[in-house]
């Protein structure tokens, strides 16, 4: 039966009344869905669990703000994820089709031969949108307010998420379910501690978050959007020690990196596809370097096997942040994980070297460690030893100079890197001095936990090399002269370092002083400041030096400060008071 010119439906239609949007009840179909290029139902039956199409329909109504985005008070950064050039209008939903069991091909795991030789496709899985996560996500701008913080604070310190693509809606348009995970990650990660709360696990984000990691994972989703939400949650769990969460979540991070072939992009076109652009390779690169470091740094303090291989001699540092942030493919000069540290590179490629600085530190401190434990060390290779701890200290100098010098001298640049500082000249990048001090921050106190961390293992007086017996009195041989400078050093090196630590404690008390300031420092620095506040507890019961007793208390306050932010400083505040509760009231002359 054909329609009335002008019928009219008796109700609003369902997209509009869940919008809360004025429907003029056009049939078939109204005016804004028409518009908007989406379904038009004008049934009475609601369904009683959120699904697909229902994210879907909270796309639409994003999209449908972005005008709003597009006034002069809201800057890229500021805006959020939707674009200011180049949108195409949303046409319909980003995923369709009823829930389904998971139909994930087993021959990836089972026989990779046979996957590959049959081409047997990978099904896009559908998943419905929990309940708990699409009412966190439809309450009022939540998502924009959460791309919005994410981009301002997390993105500076760790870029794994190319804002471009998500600024001209590339990313909205790959995305599925995964998209309202890594929405949902973002808002979690920026998350502040909660007032009353003892825990960072009672976050109602969290656990809606977990529990929608797991049901992505059961249904067999595998994108690189996937990916980046799984680290955002273990970066949340690091910043806030929830263990052994935050140490099983690394692995399956590797694990999964793993299956999807990355950073090769021979390997992840399997499983990805093809990149389409320079920018998305690279994203693809920083997502691997994203859980090769938190695998690294989770290792500091308990000196662990890694869950992700060493990279290999051909891999490719981190390009540039500001030339990767444009979308400017000239900018984006790569270097070789070979390429020597003095060489110009951006922060989170300052990052990635730190972190293979990390790697051999921790691999030499572990087996030095068992095999005295086994009283089968080697002989003692002081030129080793003397090479990483010179290499950590220069690793230091060079980016504490990054601070004040972005580009390397004139006089010594080569012609590539002449292109790189004619062009750094014409970037579009909005990073300030102090995103990028925050940025530095991060590799900078990686260095000294680092440093600290192998001078410590040679500080003792004690031969550690033949097993010191309970209290470290019946080591039989005493040391070699090599051993006593190396001994030396170790204790000098550590009371330096700690000071240097002292000295970025005060910077940090100078940049929180405001909440902005808090929100952009990364987690991966608190493990310094302990380490720091450690080495100085042992000093001070050393000698009782009042200046090491001043120090001390400066670590102190800074990471009692920072405690607002990430509750990991909560833990370390109670692990140095457990080292001797009395030491830090002796020194201001309380009475335990």
């Amino acid at each position: 039966m054909s329609l009335t010119q002008g019928a009219k439906a008796s109700q609003a239609c369902i997209s509009c009344r869940k919008q809360k949007r004025k429907c003029d009840k056009t049939l078939p179909v109204c005016s804004l869905c028409a518009r908007m290029g989406r379904p038009c139902d004008y049934s009475d039956v609601s369904p009683s669990v959120p699904t697909a199409d229902d994210l879907a329909s909270l796309h639409t109504r994003l999209a449908e703000l972005e005008q709003r985005l597009r006034s002069p008070v809201a800057s890229e950064t500021s805006s959020g994820i939707f674009p200011d050039v180049g949108r195409q209008p949303v046409n319909g939903p980003l995923w369709l089709g009823p829930p389904s069991m998971n139909r994930f091909p087993s021959a990836i795991f089972l026989d990779i031969d046979c996957f590959k030789w049959a081409q047997l496709p990978i099904p896009k899985p559908n998943v419905d949108v929990p309940q708990d996560v699409y009412d966190i996500l439809s309450h009022g701008n939540a998502v924009q307010e959460a791309t919005a913080e994410y981009f301002d604070s997390v993105h500076h310190w760790f870029p794994i998420i190319s804002k471009k693509r998500m600024s001209l809606g590339i990313s909205l348009w790959e995305g599925g379910p995964d998209l309202a995970m890594l929405f949902l990650a973002m808002k979690l990660l920026t998350s502040q501690p909660i007032a009353g709360v003892d825990s960072a696990v009672d976050n109602h984000l969290y656990t809606a978050s977990k529990r929608f990691l797991a049901l992505l994972e059961g249904s067999g989703t595998l994108s690189l959007i996937h990916l980046q939400s799984m680290i955002l949650v273990t970066l949340y769990e690091f910043g806030h020690a929830i263990y052994p969460a935050a140490w099983m979540s690394v692995a399956m991070c590797a694990r999964y990196i793993d299956v999807i072939g990355i950073p090769s992009f021979k390997e992840s076109s399997l499983m990805l596809g093809s990149c389409a652009t320079w920018t998305e390779s690279e994203e693809r690169r920083r997502v691997w370097w994203a859980v090769y470091i938190l695998d690294r740094a989770i290792c500091l303090g308990n000196k662990r096997r890694y869950s992700l291989p060493e990279p290999e001699d051909n891999f490719i540092l981190p390009v540039d942040d500001g030339a990767w942030d444009d979308g400017d493919p000239s900018r984006g000069l790569q270097a070789s994980i070979n390429t020597p540290a003095h060489q110009h590179q951006g922060p989170f490629a300052r990052l990635a070297q730190v972190s293979m600085l990390i790697s051999q530190t921790t691999t030499h401190c572990r087996t030095t460690v068992r095999n005295n434990l086994r009283n089968t060390a080697p002989p003692f290779d002081i030129t080793s030893v003397q090479s990483l701890i010179d290499n950590l200290i220069s690793f230091g100098r060079i980016v504490q100079s990054d601070l004040t010098s972005p580009s390397p001298p004139s006089a010594s640049l080569s012609p590539a890197s002449t292109i790189t500082t004619i062009t750094t000249t014409t970037s579009t990048s909005t990073t300030t001095p102090e995103d990028r001090y925050f940025a530095l921050l991060t590799p900078r106190c990686l260095a000294l936990s680092a440093l600290i961390q192998l001078l410590d293992v040679y500080s003792c007086p004690e031969n550690l090399r033949d097993g010191p017996g309970p209290g470290g009195i019946d080591a039989p041989n005493p040391k070699t002269a090599d051993e006593l400078a190396m001994q030396v050093r170790a204790i000098s090196g550590l009371r330096d370092a700690s000071m240097a630590v002292r000295d970025l404690s005060l910077e940090m008390l100078e940049a929180v002083v405001l909440p902005a300031g808090q929100r952009r420092l990364s987690p991966l620095c608190l493990d310094a400041l302990y380490a720091a506040m450690a080495t100085l507890h042992w000093l001070w019961k050393e000698s009782g030096d009042a200046v090491v007793g001043e120090a001390l208390e400066d670590v102190r306050r800074a990471i009692g400060r920072l405690a607002m932010r990430w509750r990991l400083a909560n833990e370390y505040l109670d692990m140095v008071h457990h080292h001797d509760v009395t030491t830090v009231m002796a020194w201001k002359g309380v009475s335990p």
